[in-house]
């Protein structure tokens, strides 16, 4: 398990750390509101970034989905089940905010200022293929890695190994068939695809359109992009999660933290009397205790 995910690490994140600066190089900026529409204009650097979200996102049927699949049956073999849940629900939420970095910079209406964008250089684009075309390797055949790996330790785990079949990797909770999963994923795709082809097939193409704003600058140039507010329809979704444990807890222990400040500001005021009351105060309640009698 921690064999694939180091594997899938490097390769996935070697190829967004690349896709990304060859989209930087080209446009002369990292503002992402500044991008949109580049799919056309740099289709190979959007192939790596979606293959490398696919892979991070561990969903089939790349090999960060057989990474989880042996999670799942390690997590299986203990006692706890809650990691099972958090690692089933990480996947298709990992996917979703990572799909931003397409949708905005990919997708949507090409600036003006984009329009002469090429692809990325060769040499940015060639490892990206390398990496898109060891990833697609690794899934089809797990075997090139973990098979000497999984008999070594073997070795010192006589019955906490994998149980090979040809390309099969089987357990005593089910099979993990790369070939088959690849298959079956590319079915479901280009059935989706052709269906929404054909769903689409009297669409209207328009051409592009510039956007006025009453003469005036916007204060804030990246809420004109269209991938403002992306999240929007996840908070409405999960508007539960969108505010974690950790900073309810901290927005708590401030609002905590100003309450007592402002009960401490009536009696500190800042009147030199007041201040003087407090002292005689305190020295009373030190001479009365020191004395024995209880204020």
């Amino acid at each position: 398990m921690a064999l694939m995910f180091v594997v899938n690490h490097y390769i996935y994140k070697s190829m967004l750390f690349l896709s990304v600066g060859g989209v930087a190089k080209r446009t002369g900026t990292r503002d992402m509101y500044r991008m949109g529409g580049l799919i056309t204009l740099m289709p190979l650097s959007f192939i790596a970034v979606l293959i490398g979200i696919i892979a991070i996102s561990g969903v089939p049927p790349l090999s960060g989905f057989g990474g989880r699949w042996i999670f799942y049956n390690a997590i299986l073999d203990t006692e706890v089940r809650l990691p099972l849940v958090i690692l089933f629900l990480a996947g298709p939420i990992a996917f979703l905010y990572l799909f931003r970095l397409i949708h905005t910079i990919f997708l949507g209406q090409l600036k003006d200022e984009n329009r002469r964008v090429r692809e990325a250089p060769f040499w940015i684009v060639l490892p990206q293929m390398l990496f898109v075309a060891l990833l697609m390797a690794f899934a089809l055949f797990p075997g090139l890695a973990l098979r000497r790996v999984d008999a070594y330790i073997g070795h010192f785990y006589p019955n906490g190994g994998l149980n090979w079949e040809g390309l099969v990797i089987s357990s005593h909770y089910g099979y993990w068939h790369p070939v088959a999963i690849m298959i079956i994923i590319g079915v479901i795709f280009t059935t989706v695809f052709a269906w929404l082809l054909f769903v689409n097939r009297r669409a209207q193409k328009v051409k592009q359109f510039n956007i006025a704003f009453a003469a005036e600058r916007p204060f804030r140039p990246e809420t004109t992009h269209f991938a403002w507010n992306f999240f929007a329809p996840y908070r409405k979704a999960l508007g539960f999660l969108t505010l974690p444990l950790a900073t309810r807890f901290w927005e708590t222990l401030t609002d905590l933290l100003h309450t007592a400040g402002d009960l401490g500001r009536r009696l500190y005021t800042g009147n030199g009397q007041t201040y003087a009351f407090h002292i005689l105060a305190f020295a009373v309640i030190l001479l009365l205790w020191g004395l024995g009698v209880q204020p």
